[in-house]
């Protein structure tokens, strides 16, 4: 195929690509099995898998940012969601958090904005 990247068969996969879902994000997505952190929308579905995307909870300029500990799985709305809201990623002692106690403080707002979207469909979309 024309414009494909190069396939391995000894591996069974593909060597190189250079967008999010098949390439830099893959190893993630793969971790965090498909699916969403916050609202769970498997990506192993056709065609949910096209609205994954990585999230990074730590803000930009931390010096952990881009340890594949702190990116995860998100479908594009709930990374989207709160993309610009920073969260306090530190406990009371001063220490990072960890990713499940980051993953869950983000959880509890996407879910309550997710919530008031769901009325506002509800009231407004839903036939």
């Amino acid at each position: 195929m024309i414009g494909s990247p190069p396939y391995n068969k000894e591996k069974k996969m593909v060597e190189h690509y250079d967008d999010s879902l098949r390439g830099y994000s893959f190893k993630i997505h793969k971790r965090d099995n498909f699916v969403c952190v916050y609202c769970s929308l498997d990506g192993k579905d056709w065609p949910n898998w096209l609205y994954l995307s990585s999230d990074h909870l730590l803000p930009i300029g931390h010096p952990e940012r881009e340890n594949p500990e702190y990116i995860v799985t998100a479908c594009v709305f709930c990374n989207e969601l709160h993309n610009r809201t920073v969260f306090d990623v530190q406990d009371t002692n001063g220490n990072l958090k960890s990713r499940t106690e980051l993953i869950e403080q983000k959880k509890l707002r996407i879910l309550e904005r997710r919530n008031e979207y769901k009325k506002f469909w509800e009231e407004h979309v839903k036939s």
